[in-house]
């Protein structure tokens, strides 16, 4: 069985944000360590992707022909 130290240990959110959530959130503590984590992930994997540039059809175009 997993406890609320378990989940405390495996969370890299500070205290501070997940006592932040827990509040505006209105969570149980163990939910808002969930909840913290699992937006931090998200924000993690977003920012971590590579933007895609917009690229012309005529530089394709000229790239090609080369």
């Amino acid at each position: 069985m997993i406890t609320l130290n378990d989940c405390k240990a495996f969370c890299t959110v500070d205290p501070a944000t997940v006592a932040r959530v827990a509040r505006h959130e209105r969570l149980p503590e163990i939910l808002a360590i969930a909840c913290a984590q699992s937006r931090v992930s998200k924000a993690r994997r977003l920012n971590a992707r590579q933007p895609i540039l917009p690229v012309s059809v005529a530089a394709l175009t000229q790239r090609l022909a080369a």
